[in-house]
């Protein structure tokens, strides 16, 4: 097969040994894998590594973790429904000898960017016919999305994402389709901000020009006192609102809890592999509740893919470009560069 493996620092489109499935695997042929944050941060600390120990050292890792793809072979899956040529999309979850894994993300179980690949039958979905192969490559990002945006449950609104990349978006798509509003949308990128209106942002925000936290008399919510200053005979959980830590940015965390109105619920999506430094007490004095999330559960994979199905014309503004395997590398730096890109899909086929 044919497969983008990342070495280090530089990703190299090279021939390798077709995948063999393990029990309770099937294989398939990957149609469109997204490219994700985590995928970029895995090569920074990949290149980081090689700088210290040398490639040779590294192991050969061949990403891609959201992907649709047609079934090759169901061998000894235990009476899996699935059948040769049916289209799916699958989580990328494993368990081997250590423990659970992530395909693509981990050594020896090979990711989307290839022309095959393996994932577990049981985590298996197959696609229904009304949507698109493309768009299915996005049911990954959007459980994300949509498993950060049910952890909000302590309050009804309003509520803030920060960031609008493809997690931010699938977290204002989630809440807008749930009815939970209004949502506020803060991103440095134009076009960013611009789909992120597409798809149901009531106010959107260009931090450079003012702050995401001082729009709640936009959103028409007046935010609470602190605790000690709350009516005398007050009752219940006082109002604050949800704030959607999305870019995994260096520092924005700690803006977030310096920001946040009184008593607010701060969720974690975006992928943090650096230290963070907050100030507890701004957070102690607010009463702030500070929540991370992580992937999702099967149930809200399937839930993602049925929303794509309804809502496949909000859905498509978050892919911004498709590009052949052999682009690997250029999409990538792509991706990283250029904050106009929100979600590029790679046709290892094609």
């Amino acid at each position: 097969m044919k497969a983008a493996c990342l070495k280090g620092g530089r990703i190299v489109v090279e021939t390798l040994p077709d995948p063999v499935p393990r029990e309770g695997q099937i294989l398939v042929r990957p149609l469109f894998t997204g490219i994700c944050g985590s995928d970029l941060s895995l090569r920074k600390q990949m290149a980081a590594g090689a700088d210290e120990a040398g490639e040779a050292a590294l192991p050969v890792i061949v990403p891609g973790h959201e992907f649709s793809a047609e079934v090759v072979d169901v061998p000894n899956t235990n009476g899996s429904a699935l059948t040769p040529g049916d289209i799916v999309t699958a989580l990328p979850f494993t368990h081997d000898h250590e423990g659970p894994q992530t395909i693509g993300l981990s050594p020896g179980h090979h990711g989307g960017l290839a022309t095959l690949s393996c994932v577990d039958a049981i985590r298996t979905f197959k696609v229904p016919a009304a949507v698109p192969p493309d768009l299915a490559a996005l049911t990954e990002p959007l459980s994300v999305g949509l498993h950060a945006s049910r952890l909000a449950n302590r309050q009804p609104g309003p509520n803030l994402v920060v960031g609008c990349g493809p997690v931010g978006l699938a977290v204002i798509l989630s809440l807008k389709l749930d009815g939970r509003g209004p949502v506020i949308a803060a991103d440095f990128s134009a076009e960013r901000r611009d789909a992120a209106e597409a798809i149901g942002a009531d106010i959107v925000v260009d931090p450079a020009s003012e702050s995401p936290f001082a729009q709640w008399d936009r959103a028409g919510f007046s935010p609470s006192a602190m605790s000690p200053l709350l009516a005398r005979e007050f009752r219940g959980l006082p109002p604050g609102a949800n704030i959607f830590e999305c870019t995994g940015v260096p520092g924005v965390l700690g803006e977030v809890v310096n920001s946040a109105m009184p008593h607010s619920h701060i969720i974690v999506a975006g992928v943090c592999p650096h230290q963070e430094a907050i100030t507890p007490l701004e957070a102690i004095v607010r009463e702030l509740s500070l929540e991370f999330s992580f992937a999702y559960r099967p149930e809200e994979f399937r839930e993602a893919l049925s929303m794509i199905g309804e809502h496949g014309e909000l859905v498509s503004r978050l892919i911004t470009s498709r590009r052949p395997l052999e682009e690997t590398e250029a999409a990538f730096d792509a991706l990283a560069k250029h904050p106009h890109e929100i979600k590029i899909l790679i046709e290892p086929g094609r």
